[in-house]
C-alpha cells in the first residue's frame, strides 16, 4: 500500500498547469524540465525555442492536424509505454481551436465555407449561426471526459513520464460598466474556443503557477513564476515553495534562466524559503 511516508518530495514529478501571458517564459520553463522530452507541439513553434535555448537536450515533438490523431499519440504513451521524462502540451490554449476545428470537419462545416455562407446571407437574407451547441459539446467532452484524464493517468502510475506540463494563454477581460456603481470589474482568464472550459481547468490542478514579468531600473525584464494567487491572476502549488521564483539567467543571455535547476534546488534545501 502507497505511504506519503515512502515519498521523497522530488520524488514526485509534477503534474503542473503553467499559464500566462504570451512570452512570460511558460514554454522556456517546461522545457528546462528533465529529458527525453515530448511536446504535444499545438502552437506549432518548435523547434526554434528549444534550439534557443536548449542546445544540447533531446527534445522530440510532433504536430497534429486533428485531435484523433492528437489522441491517439496519447493512447499509445498509455498502452504501449512512454520512453519520455516529461511530456509538455503547448499549448492547451490551441488545443482547444484544432479541437473545434475537429468538430467542423466532422459535421462537414469548414471554417471557410462557414464564413462564405455568412457573407451570402449578410446582403439581407436569414443570417446563419456560425457554431452551433454541438462544438461546445464536443469540446467539453473531449477535455472533460477523455483528455486530463488520460494525461493525468500517464502521470500517476510508475515510471514515464515523471513531469507532465500544460501551458495555456491567459487574457484579460473588462465587464461593461456597473449600471449604478459605474465599476468595471477587471478579470483573468484561460484562452480556450470558447468559455465552457476554463472555469473548470484550475479544478485538475494542485500545482497552477502563473508566469509574468518584473522590470528592472535598467529596463531590463526578469522572468518570474508565482504559486499563490495575487490580483486578478490566481495560482496554487502541492510544493513547499515560495510564492515567488525568479529563474532569469545570468548576462549576456538574460533569457536563458532554468526554472527545474531553481525549483529542484528548492526542494532539497539548497535554498532557504
Amino acid at each position: 500500500m502507497p505511504s506519503t511516508k515512502d515519498i521523497q518530495p522530488n520524488d514526485r514529478g509534477i503534474f503542473a498547469l503553467f499559464k500566462g501571458d504570451s512570452g512570460s517564459g511558460k514554454s522556456v520553463g517546461a522545457l528546462s524540465f528533465p529529458g527525453p522530452i515530448f511536446v504535444f507541439d499545438n502552437d506549432k513553434k518548435m523547434p526554434n525555442i528549444a534550439i534557443k535555448h536548449f542546445p544540447d537536450k533531446q527534445i522530440d515533438y510532433e504536430t497534429y492536424p486533428d485531435i484523433f490523431t492528437h489522441s491517439d499519440k496519447v493512447n499509445e504513451f498509455l498502452n504501449v509505454g512512454c520512453p519520455y521524462e516529461t511530456i509538455i502540451e503547448d499549448s492547451m490554449t490551441n488545443l482547444s481551436i484544432t479541437c473545434m476545428n475537429s468538430i467542423g470537419e466532422l459535421k462537414g462545416e469548414r471554417a471557410i465555407e462557414m464564413l462564405r455562407r455568412l457573407k451570402a446571407t449578410s446582403g439581407g437574407g436569414k443570417m446563419i449561426e456560425l457554431m452551433s451547441i454541438d462544438y461546445y459539446n464536443g469540446q467539453v467532452n473531449f477535455f472533460e471526459r477523455y483528455w486530463f484524464d488520460a494525461l493525468k493517468a500517464l502521470w500517476v502510475r510508475p515510471g514515464n513520464p515523471k513531469n507532465v506540463i500544460i501551458i495555456a494563454h491567459v487574457m484579460t477581460t473588462e465587464s461593461s460598466p456597473d449600471l449604478r456603481t459605474k465599476v468595471v470589474t477587471r478579470t483573468r482568464s484561460i484562452v480556450t474556443a470558447g468559455r465552457a472550459i476554463s472555469a473548470f481547468v484550475p479544478t485538475v490542478f494542485d500545482d497552477m503557477w502563473h508566469f509574468g514579468y518584473e522590470r528592472e531600473m535598467d529596463g531590463r525584464l526578469r522572468h518570474v513564476v508565482y504559486t499563490q494567487g495575487f490580483d486578478e491572476d490566481s495560482a496554487k502549488t502541492s510544493f513547499r515553495l515560495p510564492y515567488k521564483i525568479d529563474f532569469t539567467g545570468e548576462p549576456p543571455l538574460y533569457e536563458d534562466g532554468n526554472l527545474y535547476n531553481k525549483f529542484s534546488k528548492i526542494l532539497r534545501g539548497d535554498i532557504t524559503l
